[in-house]
């Protein structure tokens, strides 16, 4: 099911749930330049055995791109309002890469809300904006 949710900023959300109506919840985040659809095979593969959700991030998918710069607290906050909305007090999460420094302000910040996080290709810190510039050039 989809839907789109309203942040504390006004910022507009849209969020897919889908596996089990009840039960554990498995909350996916994205990585820079993807949508929800980049977790639709975990999706498929843990939705006998969670409730799924998945959203995509400010300035991603089918999400409204309000003027930056955006923070991981913001991006933080942004995962917090989805899990309010949708009335969940505690999930696993998943991120990849900036999904991934989006769970670290998450444990850092509102531990309580997680049974545990994975964090798969991330770092703690953003690398220079010089490095992300030699890239785009190549």
């Amino acid at each position: 099911m989809s839907k789109t949710i309203t942040t504390d900023d006004g910022t507009t959300l849209h969020v897919v749930e889908s596996g089990l109506a009840q039960g554990l919840v498995l909350m996916f985040c994205n990585s820079l330049g993807t949508d929800h659809r980049m977790w639709d095979g975990q999706a498929r593969r843990f939705g006998g055995d969670y409730r799924i959700v998945r959203y995509d991030r400010r300035g991603h998918g089918g999400s409204s791109a309000p003027p930056g710069p955006y923070s991981f607290e913001r991006l933080g906050r942004d995962a917090l309002c989805v899990l309010d909305a949708l009335e969940i007090d505690k999930t696993w999460f998943c991120g990849l890469s900036m999904g991934g420094m989006t769970g670290m302000w998450l444990a850092a910040n509102a531990g309580e809300r997680f049974h545990g996080l994975v964090l798969a290709n991330t770092g703690a810190h953003m690398p220079p904006r010089e490095m992300w510039a030699e890239r785009i050039d190549m």
